[in-house]
This record gives C-alpha cells, structure tokens and sequence, in this order.
C-alpha cells in the first residue's frame, strides 16, 4: 500500500486545493490513486474545495469532512487542508457510500441505509473494516450506529468521527466526490489482504459513588437518583442551577458523565450540551434509563496516557481478517480521531499527543487525523466484538498496513 499526504495553509479553497492535492500526488510517483481522504478547517469547506480537488483527480473517490482542527505529520493545523491519497494493492478493495437527510428519516434507517450502499459496491469480497464520518448535530447518533451495525453485523468493526464547525454548532460539513453536504452520513468499507489494529481511550476517571438514572428518553436525561438530573452536579461542584448554565462548557469538557457497561472496563463517557430549566441535562449522545453512571474527572497526564495506551492497543490488535494472522509491527498509515474536549483539555500539550502517537509509530509514516464532536468506535477494540459506540473526550487510533 503506498500514501501520499499532501498539506496546505493557503487562504482560499483553490489554492488550498491545488497544493495540498500537487504534494500528495508527487508521494506517489504516478501510482494509481484509488481513494482520496479530505480534512479542511470550516473556513475552506466549500463546494470550490471538492471541485478543484476532484478537476486533479478525475475518477478518483473522495470522502471527508470538516473538523475542529487536523492532525499530520507537520502538527496540528486551526486552519488548512489535508489529503491523504491512497494506492491500493492487489487483493485490497474499498468502496464508499453516503446517505443523506438523516432528519427526515429515522436514525435506524439512514444507517441500514448506509450500510445497504457500502455492501452492494463490496461483493462477495471479504470485509475486514468500515470507517464513517456523519454530522455532529444529528440527534439520533447512536440509532445511526444501530443502523449500520444492523447491516455490517453487531460485531464488526467500525470507527469514525463527527465533522465539527469551530464550535458554533450551526453547521457541519461532509464530503462526498463533488458533493458536500450536512445532515448526513459518509463511510468506506475496507476488506481484503490487509493488516489493521484499533484502539480507544479517554483518560477520564470516575468522581465519588454511582447514580442511578431514572428517568431519561434518547439523550436528555430528566432525573438522576429520582431527583433533577442538574442537581448532581450542584452537589458535586457547588453551583447553582444559573452558575450551571455560565460554566456548562467547562463543565462539560473537564466532567463529562461516565456510563457504566456491564461487562466493559471503561466508563462510556458523555458530554453535557445544555442545562434546562427543569433540571434536565442534554447530552451528546443517549443516556439509557436506569444506567449506572459517575461524573467523571481528567488531567492532561492521565489524558495523555489514554493516547498511549491507545496506540499500544492498535498495536496489539492488528491483523489480517483473511488469515487471522497477527503481525504487531506492521502499519502504513495511521487514522486518527480525537475529541476536541481533549484539544481544550490540554492546550499547548495537545501537540505533545500527536508528537507521542509520531513516536510511536515512526516519523515517516503517514498520520492523518482529526479533532471531532463526537468518535465512534467500539468501547473495546480487544478481538472487535461488541457494540459499536458514539464516544465523547476519546482518541482512537486506527492503524492500516496491507
């Protein structure tokens, strides 16, 4: 497998475009390219963007999103683009799908949907694993995951993250060939002779004794030990309900709720995005009724060894589908996907995290990722099974070799 990666700090998309798209080609010396990956910051995000791109590689499949920030080789980028292009192997195949309107639809049915697509293009070709990328205010996240693990099978392994807008949450953008789009959901399917690991981690540890939520529907939780959810965190931190309100994003990014899961040795954790006036909280993803859950605490060197022990999980797991043969070492690019509560968690050491995973996996190889609202994986990357996850304040690292 051969990877070009291509950079741009240029001001406007066209320009953006024809750099970072001229440097990943010349990576590849004149192989066939057979997929492209695109992260922009929101300001470039445009149709301009996509057409430009697409004009340097006519035929070429094309799948990203808009992010917080992007993480290369160079650093972490506020504003610029990112390409990676991909040339596969024989015995290698991908095929990307998109579905769109997620609003208008059920979030179930827009994931079978998705999966339909992703699996008519694929065959009777082994599957091996499936990225996705969807937008970060859609509501019904978790049956969207449901939906695509209806059709890809409960235990197959997918990974993915949510396209964010500098922290506006007014709009998110996909991208799919020439079109970009919200309300949606994009994805690729990889399978074949190829070797790959994952692994997810927060860092985030369990504050003072489990709660009981007993009264919640999909993510807004009403009542949390039969009393008003928001009172939990009064008592924790001493804040009124109007003091709530003033400090929810720091609250939000320093003491998500952890959901405990029966069977898992992690906490699921969940960001809150707004305090009503009955009490109730809004979280970024669903609480279940009648869940477990502690708020929970981070540092940035406890959030830093999450990023570690990502990377040696990725490491640990990665194998070929086909064969079942494990090789620890082998890689040939890294994807990664970290939340932005984790960007803000840990400031000016947020580079640190990326210098840890170019450490980890070499200086030369390519690493292309993206500070998101929201990551999917499965809670456990360990032999991939289990359910499949919308993830807050996580890293996950999937590491490809073929």
């Amino acid at each position: 497998m051969n990877i070009g990666l291509g950079i741009s700090l240029e001001k406007t998309p066209t320009q953006a475009a024809k750099e970072a798209t001229s440097q990943a080609v010349s990576c590849l010396n004149k192989r066939k390219i057979d997929l492209a990956i695109c992260f922009s910051s929101i300001d470039l995000s445009c149709f301009t963007l996509l057409k430009t791109i697409s004009g340097l590689l006519p035929g070429v499949p094309l799948i990203g999103s808009s992010g917080e920030a992007i993480m290369t080789n160079q650093g972490i980028l506020k504003h610029g683009l990112a390409i990676m292009l991909i040339s596969l192997p024989e015995g290698v195949y991908i095929h990307t799908a998109a579905v769109k309107n997620i609003k208008s639809k059920s979030g179930s049915s827009a994931g079978q949907e998705l999966g339909d697509h992703l699996l008519t293009g694929f065959g009777n070709m082994r599957r091996a694993f499936s990225v996705i990328f969807s937008d970060a205010l859609i509501e019904e996240s978790a049956n969207l995951i449901s939906g695509i693990q209806e059709k890809l099978g409960k235990s197959f392994p997918f990974i993915g993250g949510s396209a964010a807008d500098n922290l506006t949450q007014v709009k998110t953008n996909l991208y799919y060939n020439q079109e970009i789009f919200s309300d949606g959901c994009v994805g690729m399917l990889w399978g074949g002779k190829l070797n790959f690991g994952m692994g997810i981690k927060h860092g985030w540890k369990p504050l003072g004794k489990p709660h009981t939520v007993t009264l919640s529907q999909g993510n807004i939780v009403v009542t949390i030990d039969d009393i008003p959810a928001a009172q939990l965190y009064e008592s924790y931190l001493g804040y009124n309900l109007a003091k709530l309100k003033r400090e929810l994003k720091h609250i939000s990014i320093f003491y998500p709720i952890g959901i405990y899961l029966p069977g898992e040795k992690e906490y699921l954790l969940r960001n809150v995005l707004s305090v009503d006036n009955d009490g109730s909280l809004r979280f970024q993803g669903d609480v279940p009724q009648g869940s477990m859950v502690r708020i929970m605490i981070s540092t940035k060197e406890t959030c830093l060894e999450a990023t570690r022990q990502a990377i040696d999980d990725s490491k640990k797991s990665i194998y070929n589908p086909m064969t079942e043969h494990r090789k620890e070492n082998e890689r040939n690019f890294i994807i990664a996907f970290s939340s932005l509560s984790r960007y803000l968690l840990l400031k000016r050491e947020a580079e640190q995290e990326l210098e840890i995973i170019k450490k980890s996996f070499g200086q030369d190889t390519p690493i292309l990722g993206l500070y998101t609202h929201g990551e999917v994986a499965p809670l456990t990357a360990e032999n991939y099974l289990g359910k499949v996850y919308l993830h807050n304040q996580s890293i996950t690292i999937l590491n490809i070799g073929g």
